[in-house]
């Protein structure tokens, strides 16, 4: 097929780097951590060349070591996420979206997606109100805090979620991992996630997932002051949230296809 790997052949001279880009391309979601002894077998090389590779890709600040003889993708990945995001252009397709739902709702719009064991922003429509949210597109976050990252950790299904804390450094207190792990559940059958004052202090929002063909590839958010948000409000952004992620994965769904 055209556009392969195959098809357009190997490049010479380049085996270095081939093998030190393979390395990069063994990190999933299935295995974000990965030892060195793996690593060698996987690629092929021996033990000293697997730790000079790992050498150069911690000089250039790709992987870091997990403290526990594993090696993980360091948050530098998360830039090069961004770029793809930007490559693929979901975030400016769904910005006029975005906008519409700040106006409909009268609070911060917000679209976050799982990069690795991270959430992060890659677009967001603010108000014109004079209390707004502190919070800024790019802005690192965990994915058991808050509306928009619980979204794409119950995505992810409990034995990813339980394999996530443990490899976490510093771990959540085991009540709030087994308050989250049972919050998964109800997030998957009811299809939005609520939190309150889980990332900023005072803070209310509420998630939903956008999908493509059945798949969640971001969680579509609005966040406001808890304090101008009653219970109608919080009926009415939750119908708005529902309504324009549907809108936003039918968008995705047709553009993928």
């Amino acid at each position: 097929m055209k556009g392969t790997s195959e098809s357009r052949g190997r490049t010479p001279g380049v085996d270095s780097a081939r093998r030190v880009l393979k390395i990069l391309l063994l990190f999933s979601e299935e295995r974000p951590g990965l030892n060195v002894e793996e690593i060698a077998r996987e690629v092929d090389i021996s033990l000293p060349s697997a730790y000079r590779f790992l050498s150069l890709l911690r000089e250039m600040d790709l992987v870091e070591d997990n403290g526990d003889g594993t090696y993980v993708l360091s948050p530098r990945i998360l830039l090069l996420a961004r770029s793809a995001e930007k490559g693929l252009q979901v975030a400016k397709t769904l910005r006029p979206l975005v906008e519409r739902l700040t106006q409909a709702t009268g609070e911060a719009a917000l679209v976050i997606r799982r990069v690795g064991d991270h959430a992060t922003c890659v677009e967001m429509s603010q108000t014109d109100n004079p209390i707004r949210l502190s919070f800024t597109p790019g802005q690192i976050m965990s994915l058991y805090r808050g509306a928009g990252p619980k979204v794409l950790l119950a995505a992810m299904g409990e034995c990813w979620a339980q394999r996530y804390f443990e490899r976490l450094h510093p771990s959540p207190p085991q009540p709030e991992r087994e308050a989250v792990l049972a919050e998964i559940a109800a997030i998957t059958a009811q299809g939005w996630s609520k939190s309150s004052a889980e990332v900023d202090e005072g803070v209310w929002a509420v998630a939903a997932p956008i999908t493509i063909a059945d798949t969640v590839v971001a969680a579509l958010s609005v966040a406001g002051p808890q304090f101008r948000i009653d219970e109608r409000r919080a009926d009415h952004i939750l119908e708005e949230v529902l309504s324009s992620a549907a809108e936003a994965s039918q968008i995705l769904t047709t553009r993928a296809g």
